[in-house]
């Protein structure tokens, strides 16, 4: 089955937690209806997961980062450079004059993403004897949000939405390392601006089950990261609190960042009603169904 020009599409490229070397860490790629190309988050492996998939740096418009750990950002330094100095095809590189690739996260979220970047990106010379000149706007067109909600239990905002090019994005606070900014994205997959209809997008964080099945009515699809170790200060999804979600959830939630060890629980798993994300699994976000 084939994706529709008419949909939007989710493609992984790994499906496994930060650690995993046999389903890869979890970088996906948005694909909107006039087919420009989003990444979900950019970790260590994602150079070579987009390559290994035909996929080229200048393939992708813009990236959304759900937070600042290395299954998350460390592919990030690897693409600012490779689209600044680098023409690709008809891309020319950003610093001759091509597009700039776009780059929302939460501000929260940004500002420890250009901690992790700035080491490597800000070695830029200005001309004037400064040879550290260089900032994330040089290498991405930085998006600002459209409206915010304020802060709750953390100094940052709760939630930024963000629209451009045809995207709309919430990245809503979670629960992931206490006191570090976190998000899940909520993604618009409505057919008109004014529809409620979601994807919804986990990053990494705990299960927060009064939340999950409040949006129900107006999410599509949901992906949760998950692990089946309850180990002190859990930082992402148990197993058994997701297997405890109503089952109007769990019929529309796809598990990914998962252990290396998965098929030892896949008959449980399936039993509850969950689907199982694979690297290669394409996934139609408005019908909320798996195309590959």
């Amino acid at each position: 089955m084939s994706a529709s020009s008419q949909t939007i599409t989710l493609r992984l490229f790994g499906a496994g937690g930060a650690f995993s070397r046999r389903y890869g860490t979890t970088c996906s790629m948005v694909t909107l209806r006039d087919g420009k190309r989003w990444l979900l988050d950019c970790g260590r492996q994602a150079p070579d997961q987009l390559h290994a998939a035909g996929y080229a740096w200048h393939d992708i418009h813009g990236q959304i980062i759900t937070h600042c750990h290395g299954d998350h950002v460390f592919g990030l330094e690897d693409f600012a450079f490779v689209r600044y100095f680098e023409t690709h095809a008809e891309v020319m590189a950003s610093s001759r004059g091509g597009p700039l690739p776009k780059y929302i996260s939460h501000s929260a979220v940004r500002d420890e993403v250009w901690e992790t970047l700035a080491p490597s990106l800000r070695y830029l010379q200005d001309g004037r004897g400064n040879l550290r000149c260089g900032t994330l706007q040089h290498f991405f067109d930085v998006i600002a949000p459209t409206a915010v909600e304020p802060p709750r239990k953390n100094p940052w905002n709760h939630s930024e939405t963000f629209e451009v090019d045809g995207l709309r994005v919430v990245t809503r606070e979670n629960e992931h390392v206490p006191g570090k900014p976190s998000c899940a994205l909520e993604l618009h997959v409505g057919d008109d601006p004014h529809s409620p209809k979601i994807a919804w997008w986990s990053g990494d964080g705990t299960v927060d089950a009064a939340f999950l099945h409040s949006i129900e009515p107006r999410t599509s699809i949901y992906f949760h990261d998950c692990t089946f170790i309850d180990y002190p200060g859990q930082v992402h999804g148990f197993f058994d609190k997701l297997e405890a979600l109503p089952e109007a959830v769990r019929r529309k939630l796809v598990i990914m960042h998962h252990e290396d060890n998965l098929e030892l629980y896949r008959a449980r798993v399936e039993a509850a009603g969950f689907r199982i994300a694979l690297p290669g699994h394409v996934y139609d976000l408005v019908a909320g169904q798996q195309l590959l």
